[in-house]
């Protein structure tokens, strides 16, 4: 005769396996649509949505007016951890601007983009976390910053540039990917609507490509939501689909999830001799939006321009004239006349495919709409030029000020290093 409670003990004891099992398996499928949801939000952007600058300021109202005016939606600035805490265990983000810029932001549709930098002389001797004591005051630093601005989408960014000068003495491998696997556990927990995105990489040439590939050794793949780089160059915009393609075959070497790249600074200063350039004004304007849109060509979902407005008033000084605006905010350069006019023709479009005119240096871009509407960007690389388009393509042409400067005629139309725009509605 079968012992009855031995049968139910064995019932038991399979059914505790059974919700054992189902849990594990629910919370790997809420992790997985978890990563999955953040996935898709950055990499199904319209338009508008991807464009950013950055910015050297908390507050200020006439900046935060212009950069609503402009048509951006998110603004990177530095969230100096130094600055916030100037003594132990005291926080201080109102007096120093970061509660009225969250604010102000968030109210104007702008998302904040934080990158948390960086030491601190109450715990490292440098501008660099090396030690247990300066990660746990570190990570205790991004805690307060990750509560009090929970549940806004905030892009956090773990340093920047730490492949660069803002490392010291050195850059080092296992100190920063040591310090993103921690930091990344906090906001995860603190903040699961933010974006966690590192390492701020400091160009895209080899030697940081190495260095990246150091780091993604180390698992830091593991613990972020997007790469973030810096692909600054001496040569047009264009020439960076290559430096992408290597950035995409080094990932795929050490995840096969899908990993949003984030272009999160690059810009042109028109100071005389910036890596071996000498942009006018004009060329500033030209390479500002044929930068943001090379990135959408390339799916980057977010991208940010540097800088917001010239830090000095010298032009022999490359870092004096990143700007879109000059060193008074109150005068605007031509780059931002041409950005803003990018984003508003095309503020809700998503690139959608590239017409080739038999010229690999020529560029027509269309966008559409989720009404099915299209835009069309174009330019090219070479000289100007007459190109022919498909004849269904009609429409006003703007210029990169968004000018009308007539309507497509013929199927033809000339195409220069200044982008034009095709309004088809």
């Amino acid at each position: 005769m079968v012992n009855s409670e031995k049968i139910m003990d064995i019932i038991e004891k399979k059914n505790r396996k059974i919700i054992t099992i189902s849990i594990y398996l629910l919370f790997l499928v809420i992790f997985f649509c978890s990563s999955q949801l953040k996935y898709y939000k950055l990499n199904n952007k319209i338009f508008n949505n991807g464009t950013g600058v950055n910015i050297h300021f908390t507050g200020n109202p006439i900046d935060i007016t212009l950069l609503k005016d402009a048509g951006f939606k998110y603004v990177r600035r530095d969230m100096f951890w130094s600055t916030i805490e100037n003594n132990k265990s005291k926080f201080d983000f109102k007096n120093t601007g970061y509660d009225q810029l969250t604010n102000s932001l968030i109210d104007n549709g702008i998302t904040p983009y934080y990158i948390l930098n960086y030491s601190n002389k109450l715990y490292e001797a440098n501008s660099s976390i090396v030690t247990e004591k300066g990660r746990k005051a570190f990570c205790k630093f991004v805690e307060e910053a990750t509560i009090r601005y929970k549940n806004k989408g905030i892009v956090w960014e773990i340093w920047n540039e730490p492949n660069g000068g803002f490392w010291e003495p050195k850059p080092n491998y296992d100190e920063y990917a040591l310090l993103v696997e921690e930091v990344s556990k906090v906001i995860k927990k603190n903040d699961p609507s933010g974006i966690i995105v590192a390492p701020a990489l400091a160009g895209l040439n080899k030697q940081s490509l190495d260095w990246l590939n150091e780091i993604l050794k180390r698992g830091m793949i593991n613990n972020i939501d997007a790469l973030s780089v810096h692909p600054y160059r001496g040569y047009n915009p264009e020439t960076v689909i290559q430096d992408y393609q290597s950035l995409r075959e080094l990932i795929t070497k050490y995840t096969k999830k899908k990993v949003p790249i984030i272009s999160g600074e690059w810009g042109y200063s028109t100071g005389k001799g910036w890596a071996g350039l000498n942009l006018t004004d004009q060329q500033q304007a030209e390479y500002a939006a044929r930068m943001f849109l090379i990135n959408h060509y390339e799916k980057i979902p977010i991208s940010i321009w540097y800088d917001w407005k010239d830090d000095g008033t010298n032009p022999n000084n490359g870092e004096h004239n990143f700007g879109l605006r000059e060193n008074d905010v109150t005068k605007p350069k031509l780059s931002y006349y041409s950005v803003k006019a990018l984003n508003k023709i095309f503020n809700g479009y998503k690139y959608n495919r590239r017409i080739y005119t038999g010229n690999n240096n020529d560029y027509v871009l269309v966008f559409k709409n989720v009404d099915g509407k299209i835009r069309i960007a174009s330019w090219t690389t070479e000289h100007s030029h007459e190109i022919t388009i498909p004849d269904d393509i009609k429409g006003e042409v703007i210029s990169m000020y968004g000018e009308n400067i007539g309507s497509i005629k013929n199927s033809k139309i000339t195409i220069s290093s200044s982008p034009i725009y095709i309004t088809k509605d």
